[in-house]
């Protein structure tokens, strides 16, 4: 039975398998507690609190759009004062706060914690626990090697963390029964053309789906990624796929650049990379 689920089909799905892990509240107070680290005065809500958590939709809406753990940002606490994003993404573990996106003086992102209210949406507070443990997590996997691989897609090509060094290379996670996985496809090959002439740049799927059935997937749904079947364990354990679909970008030296759960971020994360 499958542990994770997919963003943006079944939300309430979602919930029910929600980890019940939360950071200890003696963290939480240390977090809270940190020293200011520059003079950043804290800027006003982009959005008012009362709309963001007028129902489940709303804060959803709100989160899905404006919400980018992935992206640069300057993060507050509750007083306004400056911490360090791991502080920050540890604090939302506990599912006690949101961020709430505030105005800023200059180009960057701010997001301040805020405390989730008493009368907030039904389960607001278990997916702020969900999604911001799976950021926490892939923030301490940037800029390290990519969790070691070797296996071989469906047609038989061999990849491994060896062969790929020099590439950039793309990771899809998804499996055949995933709407939200196939819904996306077209955008990804669109992207695969694009970039079909760089033999620098390697696209890659992992799934958890044997490599017959995979096979059958493919005669009837185009999908331009290498293929590879049975990676579920990796995926789970190694790579920390939180929800299908997920994007991993991995950098020319093997290290992880970013982890997303949107093509359209993972194709924006590699027109940047393909700039440095």
């Amino acid at each position: 039975m499958k542990k994770l689920v997919v963003f943006g089909i079944a939300l309430f799905t979602l919930i029910n398998f929600i980890s019940c892990t939360s950071t200890p509240k003696k963290e939480v107070a240390e977090v809270l507690d940190s020293p200011k680290i520059d003079q950043r005065s804290v800027g006003k809500p982009i959005i008012e609190e009362k709309v963001i958590m007028a129902n489940f939709g709303t804060f959803w809406n709100y989160y899905k759009v404006n919400i980018k753990f992935f992206e640069d940002f300057v993060p507050f606490d509750t007083a306004g004062k400056i911490i360090e994003k791991a502080n920050f993404l540890k604090t939302l573990t506990t599912g006690e706060y949101y961020p709430l996106l505030i105005t800023s003086k200059d180009s960057l992102i701010n997001y301040k914690l805020m405390k989730i209210p008493a009368k907030a949406p039904e389960n607001a507070g278990a997916y702020m626990r969900q999604d911001s443990k799976s950021a926490l997590a892939h923030y301490v996997m940037e800029g390290k090697p990519i969790p070691a691989f070797d296996f071989s897609d469906v047609n038989g090509k061999h990849y491994s963390s060896t062969s790929t060094k020099g590439k950039i290379v793309l990771f899809k996670c998804w499996f055949i029964n995933c709407g939200a996985c196939i819904l996306e496809m077209p955008q990804l090959n669109r992207m695969v053309q694009k970039y079909k002439d760089r033999d620098d740049i390697l696209f890659i799927s992992l799934a958890s789906d044997p490599k017959k059935p995979l096979q059958a997937f493919l005669k009837k749904t185009q999908f331009d990624y290498a293929t590879v079947p049975n990676l579920a364990k990796y995926m789970e354990n190694e790579l920390k796929v939180p929800a299908y679909p997920h994007h991993f970008l991995i950098n020319k030296q093997g290290l992880l650049v970013k982890a997303v759960g949107e093509a359209g971020d993972v194709e924006m994360l590699l027109e940047r990379e393909l700039k440095k």
